[in-house]
C-alpha cells in the first residue's frame, strides 16, 4: 500500500510537470528578438520594429546586440519624421556607447535630424551622402592588365580616363590559376600584391600602381579577398571552413577560411591593415564573405552558436527533404525555423568581421571608402539570399558601407534562369531600382555591368550594353563599374550614356 501511494505521487507529480512545461514556452534570445526587429524595419513597419529593439534592450541588457537596437530605435524614428525623438536617440546612443561601431553614423544621422527640424526641405538620402563623403563613381574592374611594364599600364589607364572612367578597382590577390600580371615579378604562384607578414607576396607592386593611377587623374579600389584569403596557413584544417555533405552525411573540409578562429580573423585583420598602408582610395570586398546553406559547422562556430543560443547547429535540425537533382546536386526543400535562425546569425556574424576589418584598414588609412560585392538575390529575394549565401542587403545596410556593389550580370542571370536576354534585362533593371530604394542614395549603389560573356569569352555587343545601362539609369545617377575591364570593349563610344544625367 506504501509503495502504491509514493508510486501514486510520483505519477501525479510527474503529470503536473508535463502541464506546467506545456504552459511554458521557451522565452526568446536576444538573436531572435533582434532578427524579428530587423524584418519589421525592412518592411516599413517602424513602430513595431521600434518595439521589438527596445524589448531587446530591456530585456537582454548585456547582449552585445543592444547597442545596435539603440541605434536602429533611432533609424526607425528618423524613418517616420519624428525627429526630435530620433535626435532624442541617436544623442542616446552616442552618449551610451561612444567607442560603438555606429557612432560615425550616429553623427551624420544627427546632422540630418537637426536639418529637417530647421525645416530644411533637402531630401535625407542627400544630406546623408553629402555628410559621408561619397560620391558617384564610374568604374572599371581590372581583372587582368596585360601591360608588360608600368608604362603600358599606364597608356591604359589614360584610355580608361579619356573614356569617362574615374575610379579603378584592381586585383590586389592571386589565387592559384589566375593570370599573373605581366609586369609583375611573381614570387609566389598565390597571395597578395602588397608588402605584408600575414601572406605570400607575389610581388610588392600596389605602390607603383596606385601612383601611376593617381598621377592620371582616376582614384583605386584594392579589390580584396577575406574568406578565400587563405594562402599560406592552409594546411592547419582548424582554420578550414566545414561543410555538411548531403550525400554522404558528413562534414567535410570546405573551401575557405574558418571565420570563427580567432587567429584566421586575427590574421584577416592584419592584411586589411597593412592594405590600409598604401595610399589607395578605397577597399571593395571581394564576393566571398559569404557562407553556403551548409557551411559552417565548424568547432569554432559550433562553440559560438551553442554559446549565444544554447544549443548546436546540426543538420538533422534544419534541412527538409534533401533531394539530388538530376544534374547531381542536392537541394532541399524547405528549411526549419531554426536554419532561419542560424542564417541570421551567420550573417550578423559575416557583417560584425566586415566591420572589424573596415575598422583595421582605417587605422592605417582612415579615409578609406568601402564596397561589398552583393548577389542580386540579396536585392531581390530576402530569404533566398539569406538562405543560399548567408547575405542580406538590409545586413550590408547596417554595416554601413559607402559602396554597395551588386553582381547584376546580365549574361551570367540569363544561363543560371533559362531566360531571355529582354527578360534578364529587365531583372536587372528591377534590381537597380529596388537597390536604390532601399539604400537611398543611388551614388553608393554601385551597379556592375558585365561586358564580357567569361563562359564563352565573348565581348557582349555594345547594343545591349546600351539597352540594360538606360534601363538601369532610369532609376537615377547610380555608379557604375564594367566588369571585366578588356581592351576590346568600345567604352569610350558609350559614355554619353553615363555623363548625360537621367530624368
Amino acid at each position: 500500500m506504501k509503495k502504491w501511494v509514493i508510486g501514486s505521487i510520483l505519477v501525479l507529480f510527474a503529470f503536473l510537470s508535463i502541464l506546467i512545461s506545456w504552459g511554458e514556452e521557451k522565452p526568446p534570445s536576444a538573436g531572435e528578438i533582434y532578427d524579428s526587429a530587423i524584418e519589421f524595419f525592412h518592411r516599413g513597419r517602424y513602430d513595431e520594429a521600434i518595439a521589438k529593439f527596445s524589448e531587446l534592450v530591456h530585456s537582454s541588457p548585456n547582449s552585445k546586440l543592444v547597442p545596435y537596437s539603440q541605434f536602429m530605435i533611432g533609424q526607425g524614428h528618423l524613418k517616420m519624421e519624428r525627429y526630435e525623438e530620433a535626435l532624442r536617440q541617436f544623442e542616446l546612443y552616442l552618449k551610451t556607447y561612444p567607442n560603438g561601431d555606429r557612432v560615425g553614423e550616429a553623427e551624420k544621422c544627427i546632422l540630418i535630424s537637426k536639418e529637417r527640424l530647421k525645416g530644411g526641405k533637402g531630401r535625407d538620402d542627400i544630406a546623408f551622402s553629402q555628410a559621408n563623403g561619397v560620391k558617384r563613381r564610374i568604374c572599371a574592374q581590372v581583372f587582368y592588365f596585360d601591360g608588360k611594364n608600368l608604362g603600358e599600364v599606364e597608356k591604359k589607364v589614360k584610355q580608361l580616363k579619356n573614356a569617362g572612367v574615374d575610379t579603378l578597382i584592381v586585383r590586389v590577390f592571386q589565387n592559384k590559376g589566375d593570370r599573373v600580371y605581366k609586369f609583375a615579378t611573381p614570387l609566389h604562384e598565390e597571395g597578395v600584391y602588397f608588402k605584408t607578414e600575414y601572406a605570400p607576396v607575389v610581388d610588392d607592386i600596389l605602390g607603383k600602381l596606385t601612383e601611376v593611377v593617381h598621377r592620371n587623374g582616376l582614384e583605386i579600389f584594392a579589390w580584396m579577398t577575406t574568406r578565400y584569403a587563405h594562402y599560406g596557413p592552409e594546411g592547419n584544417p582548424e582554420y578550414r571552413c566545414k561543410s555538411y555533405n548531403f550525400e554522404t552525411k558528413k562534414m567535410e573540409l570546405a573551401r575557405g577560411f574558418n571565420l570563427f578562429h580567432p587567429d584566421v580573423v586575427k590574421r584577416l585583420e592584419g592584411l586589411f591593415r597593412d592594405l590600409g598602408r598604401y595610399p589607395i582610395d578605397g577597399i571593395l570586398f571581394q564576393d566571398d564573405l559569404i557562407l553556403k546553406h551548409n557551411e559552417d559547422f565548424s568547432n569554432d562556430a559550433i562553440k559560438a552558436f551553442l554559446k549565444e543560443f544554447g544549443t548546436s547547429p546540426h543538420p538533422d535540425l534544419f534541412y527538409i527533404d534533401p533531394y539530388k537533382s538530376d544534374s547531381g546536386k542536392y537541394y532541399v526543400k524547405a528549411y526549419t525555423d531554426r536554419f532561419w535562425t542560424w542564417a541570421n546569425w551567420k550573417n550578423r556574424w559575416l557583417m560584425n568581421l566586415a566591420g572589424r576589418l573596415m575598422e583595421a584598414a582605417r587605422e592605417t588609412n582612415p579615409k578609406l571608402k568601402f564596397g561589398i560585392n552583393l548577389y542580386y538575390e540579396a536585392v531581390l529575394n530576402h530569404s533566398n539570399a539569406l538562405g543560399w549565401f548567408s547575405q542580406t542587403l538590409s545586413g550590408a545596410l547596417e554595416t554601413n558601407f559607402d559602396y554597395y556593389a551588386v553582381m547584376a550580370y546580365h549574361r551570367q542571370t540569363m544561363k543560371e534562369l533559362n531566360m531571355e536576354e529582354g527578360k534578364a534585362i529587365d531583372l536587372i533593371a528591377e534590381v537597380a531600382g529596388k537597390a536604390v530604394k532601399a539604400v537611398g542614395d543611388p551614388a553608393k549603389v554601385l551597379m556592375k555591368v558585365q561586358i564580357l560573356d567569361w563562359k564563352g569569352y565573348e565581348v557582349i555587343p555594345k547594343k545591349e550594353v546600351e539597352q540594360i545601362l538606360t534601363k538601369i539609369l532610369e532609376h537615377g545617377d547610380v555608379s557604375l563599374a564594367f566588369v571585366p575591364y578588356i581592351d576590346q570593349f568600345p567604352l569610350s563610344s558609350i559614355k554619353g550614356k553615363w555623363t548625360t544625367p537621367s530624368k
